[in-house]
């Protein structure tokens, strides 16, 4: 190569390295439950059959304008599940398995309070699904409550720089006669009331506030 071609080669290098340096970085898309959730303006809940189950939960969903470190952090201070709900009387932290489990015990009034359930729930070490969301679920200790099955599942991701999308589903089958209606209002309730507390101490105010994720 002649001294023209090395100095047309360099030149050429040179322009495509400043075209590169000059061009702003793709910007992460925004996620699509924040944007679904923002433009709301409210958290969110329904109940449904989730994937891998067969009984229907009730869920809720909603968007933090708070680390996901922070969220976290709430998510698995078990000892203060009291605090989330109306619902929720009691819960102690009763014990912990060599994998990693939680064994907590939970006290709950139901269907305005006129039935008062308990269980020990046994919530599993937090884990990193494919696409990213954090999940930590709870599954009640065979034989250990008055009830006959409950659950419950968590599943966090960010957002965005210091924004987080909280989803939170939870079942109780009570083992007594009570039309499904009422069992059902009853859920989605339960994890609204469990989701926006979360929102609103890691947030540190109510509102679900316009996603700039």
């Amino acid at each position: 190569m002649d001294s023209t071609s090395r100095f047309r080669l360099a030149a050429s290098l040179v322009a495509l390295g400043a075209i590169a340096f000059a061009s702003p970085a793709r910007a992460a898309a925004p996620d699509p439950d924040a944007k679904r959730i923002a433009a709301a303006g409210h958290s969110l809940k329904w109940n449904w059959v989730p994937p891998g189950h067969n009984q229907r939960f009730g869920h809720a969903e909603t968007l933090i304008h708070a680390p996901l470190a922070d969220v976290r952090r709430m998510v698995l201070d078990f000892g203060r599940y009291k605090d989330m709900a109306p619902s929720i009387t009691t819960s102690k932290v009763i014990g912990h398995e060599s994998d990693g489990s939680t064994d907590v015990y939970l006290r709950m009034g139901v269907l305005n309070n006129t039935l008062t359930f308990w269980n020990v729930t046994r919530f599993a070490p937090l884990r990193v699904v494919p696409e990213g969301s954090e999940v930590v679920e709870g599954r009640m200790v065979h034989g250990k409550g008055n009830i006959d099955d409950s659950a419950a599942m968590w599943t966090m991701r960010p957002a965005g720089p210091d924004w987080t999308v909280l989803k939170f589903d939870v079942l109780l089958n009570p083992g007594v006669p009570a039309p499904q209606s009422l069992i059902d209002e009853q859920l989605r309730d339960s994890a609204m009331d469990v989701v926006n507390s979360i929102h609103d101490r890691a947030q540190g105010t109510k509102e679900i506030l316009p996603y700039s994720g």
